[in-house]
């Protein structure tokens, strides 16, 4: 990937941790008695929500038909150790995520994951989320700029087709000189469910693209081959670069072969 990169991915994931913060006076100084009381007051939270949530989910599915499967009932313990683990993971993020200069800023790390903080705080993360969200987007725009020209050399089929975003792939299949890549389109926003890159070679696949979430795509003219980059995320999490050249690509859904 050129502009899709990995580290721009991971860029992404780094605009909004602003957006859930309240200014909280308390949060200026470390108290273990305030932790424990804003703890308790959003686990109480989440619990009702959830309670509420699946009163919902059972009554909907009373007036349903009995062929449909069941619904799991609320489970206290379930959601209270569920929201705990949700909690440390959202603090890890914090602490790997946000610059040293702003960690070194809030006095409990506890109460931040909580969406609670003063407001210097709540500025400098609001700026660092800022910054790179324009990044993010600038480099967006330059690929939209290069693929607006240089798709005038692509061909029509490539160019109205090859886009999978939030597709799953559910298995890969060489066949010769061809790969085949069999999708799952239901989370995307394409009707296309197998696209097959003709005469290829594969310049480079970090893991096995089976089970992989379809995340970005690029497309290049190298002498008289296409080169597709792809930016996919497997089940645990992984970011994985899928480039293949090819002659050709051609797709096929259920009811249209292009």
């Amino acid at each position: 990937m050129k502009y899709f990169t990995k580290e721009w991915y991971e860029l992404c994931q780094k605009t909004s941790f602003h957006l859930p913060l309240e200014e909280e006076k308390q949060a200026e100084t470390f108290s273990e008695e305030y932790f424990q009381q804003l703890y308790n007051t959003e686990l109480i939270r989440w619990l009702n929500f959830q309670e509420e949530v699946a009163s919902i989910m059972e009554t909907a599915e009373k007036g349903n038909r009995e062929d449909h499967s069941e619904n799991t009932p609320f489970n206290r313990e379930h959601e209270i150790e569920q929201f705990h683990e949700s909690f440390l993971f959202n603090q890890a993020c914090l602490k790997k995520d946000l610059p040293e200069t702003i960690v070194k800023e809030i006095a409990d790390i506890r109460v931040f994951a909580l969406n609670k903080a003063t407001r210097s705080v709540i500025n400098a993360v609001t700026k660092f989320c800022e910054n790179n969200e324009k990044a993010v987007a600038a480099t967006s725009e330059e690929y939209r700029r290069y693929f607006k020209e240089a798709s005038l050399a692509f061909d029509s089929v490539i160019v109205e087709n090859f886009g999978f975003h939030d597709c799953t792939i559910i298995k890969s299949v060489q066949d010769g000189k061809s790969v085949t890549l069999l999708l799952d389109p239901s989370g995307g926003f394409t009707n296309i469910n197998e696209v097959t890159f003709e005469n290829c070679t594969i310049i480079k696949q970090d893991d096995l693209l089976e089970d992989s979430w379809w995340l970005y795509e690029e497309v290049y003219k190298v002498y008289d081959k296409y080169e597709f980059h792809v930016l996919l995320q497997n089940s645990k999490m992984g970011l994985i670069d899928f480039i293949i050249s090819a002659d050709q690509v051609s797709f096929k859904s259920n009811n249209k072969h292009s």
